[in-house]
């Protein structure tokens, strides 16, 4: 896997580490989810394998980018696993035409199902919660869109938001039992009721900040 320092940062080194260890099935090769197969092969991880049984038509050429003329008639998978392949040379990209049985569903640690019946969700998502596999389903109508995830019950969010936590200068801070903190140039610091807040890089002038 190719972990860059770019990469590291935006995404942390605990979630490169396993997007590393992970083998996902990304089932359904229309629009939707060539998108979602490209992004997870730039992004790196241990393989993906492309799922379609289906066979690719003129309709899918207004969204499958990966697909022309010269590709209707066959197989949406097979024909699109080697432009994905190309797309990052650390990451082995397969492709598969058959059906989802629970003992091909078991090699994988994340599956993504798109552009599926209600049906078909329900069943795969009661076999993968009991197997601990994390499941994604999303399809795309329009110009709506839906996802559902289910990452199991141990599954921690210790990033709430996802958004970047916020800084600011500061430049005095009370000493009542309630101290004031003031920010630098008394800017305006976009936190609020409820954030949590931590000091840094205050050691070596810890009593020019506080007040007398």
């Amino acid at each position: 896997m190719c972990m860059s320092v770019p990469d590291r940062y935006v995404l942390g080194h605990d979630a490169m580490r396993r997007m590393g260890q992970s083998n996902i099935l990304i089932s359904g090769m229309r629009g939707l989810g060539v998108e979602i197969a490209k992004n997870v092969v730039l992004g790196g991880v241990k393989s993906v394998t492309i799922h379609d049984e289906g066979e690719a038509t003129k309709v899918d050429l207004a969204s499958q980018f990966f697909l022309t003329e010269n590709d209707i008639g066959k197989n949406r998978a097979e024909a699109t696993q080697q432009h994905l392949a190309e797309l990052n040379n650390y990451v082995p990209v397969q492709s598969y035409s058959g059906k989802l049985s629970e003992d091909y569903l078991s090699n994988f640690q994340v599956i993504v199902l798109t552009e599926s019946r209600l049906e078909e969700q329900l069943k795969l998502g009661e076999f993968c919660h009991a197997k601990g596999i994390k499941l994604i389903v999303a399809s795309t109508k329009g110009l709506f869109g839906q996802i559902f995830c289910d990452f199991g019950e141990d599954f921690l969010v210790s990033d709430p938001t996802g958004e970047e936590p916020v800084s600011c200068m500061i430049s005095a801070i009370s000493k009542e039992e309630e101290g004031i903190v003031t920010t630098l140039e008394e800017s305006r610091h976009g936190l609020e009721t409820g954030d949590f807040v931590t000091f840094q890089e205050i050691q070596v002038c810890i009593k020019p900040l506080f007040e007398t």
